[in-house]
């Protein structure tokens, strides 16, 4: 087979003499069958447009580059794509992609050595004109991701750089980057969901312990309290109520409840018989300022731990400092579960206590 020790340009492995090969009819570039099946066609257009062979592109085939209709002596042909780019780009006009070696949006963590500083600042520059397209398999494929999804990796946040910024987030930067620009540059934010559902284990989560574990009190002392006015305050009247009304024979309506309350009970009575539904309105109340103010308190948590690091790092070599900041930051998960579990055994206690 004529393609043995050539490379898919799916999955990048070699081809053997066993296996599975088709090839596509306009440009001539070999696939395992299984790959083309999950691209669906031919990853390389722009060889179909201009009328080339993969063979003169990506073999150095002389007779193949002699058949073809153009010339591209001043021209870096994508790898990826097929897009020609002038011989001085660094990553392609089209995709982003890198002209040579790795994808240009998959972050590594081997820290750069010196002699590379310049070409990754170049490279960095030249990726803030790029505009990839968002949202194909072959974006995130392998878990690529982008550098800044839009978003200056340099963008000064107070002092701090929204790359050190990603780098304390850890985990969902796609999500908080863009929402700590927001922050900064309009003094908006968005709603968080995550700590809306779960308060205080989001918290804990993100390692703001101490925010965490007093939004967690204090939504086990509200429901503690609402258990105790139900069964000690408010649950006697509601049962003379049900009793007057004929339940559980008869389902009385809203307004037939209202009439009896007004007509039978106190002003004090109402407002005992109204708070277990008054303390359940204020835990949704505190879900929600959880909900709003989450991203506002995450943004000024991250800065100014990140600060503190480089306050008192001042000495020590940027890899090093890199590697506080993520220790610092990312996630917790072992412990926002640990109080997730903690808070459903309390709650069930507090049920049955005052059940």
């Amino acid at each position: 087979m004529e393609f043995i020790g050539k490379k898919c340009p799916v999955c990048s492995a070699e081809f053997k003499q066993d296996d599975d090969v088709v090839v596509c009819p306009k440009c001539g570039a070999p696939y395992h069958r299984d790959c083309y099946k999950i691209k669906g066609k031919c990853i390389f257009p722009a060889l179909h447009k201009e009328g080339k062979s993969w063979k003169s592109v990506y073999c150095n085939d002389t007779e193949a580059q002699e058949n073809d209709a153009s010339d591209d002596s001043d021209n870096t042909v994508c790898r990826f794509c097929g897009h020609k780019n002038s011989k001085d780009s660094i990553v392609c006009e089209n995709c982003g992609e890198f002209l040579t070696g790795q994808s240009a949006f998959t972050h590594h963590s081997e820290p750069q050595n010196d002699d590379s500083s310049e070409e990754l600042e170049k490279i960095r520059e030249q990726i803030k004109n790029v505009t990839p397209v968002m949202g194909s398999a072959d974006f995130y494929a392998n878990g690529n991701t982008p550098f800044n999804f839009g978003y200056d990796l340099n963008e000064d946040h107070g002092g701090v750089t929204a790359d050190e910024l990603s780098d304390y987030v850890g985990s969902n930067v796609l999500y908080y980057i863009p929402v700590f620009s927001r922050i900064k540059n309009f003094n908006s934010s968005r709603f968080n969901f995550a700590a809306f559902l779960f308060n205080g284990a989001w918290y804990i989560y993100r390692k703001q312990y101490i925010k965490g574990i007093l939004i967690s009190l204090l939504m086990l002392a509200i429901s503690a309290f609402q258990g105790f006015a139900m069964k000690f305050w408010s649950g006697e009247l509601w049962e003379k109520a049900n009793n007057a009304l004929g339940v559980p024979g008869y389902a009385p309506t809203y307004q037939e409840y209202f009439k009896w309350i007004s007509e039978n009970c106190t002003n004090q009575e109402m407002l005992i018989m109204a708070l277990p539904y008054v303390l359940s309105l204020v835990s949704f109340i505190v879900m929600i300022f959880c909900g709003i103010m989450a991203n506002k308190g995450y943004y000024k948590k991250a800065i100014k731990t990140v600060k503190n690091i480089k306050t008192n790092s001042v000495d020590e070599q940027p890899e090093d400092i890199k590697r506080s900041i993520i220790r610092k930051g990312g996630v917790h998960p072992g412990a926002a579960f640990t109080l997730l579990t903690c808070e459903s055994i309390i709650s069930v206690a507090i049920m049955y206590f005052f059940s």
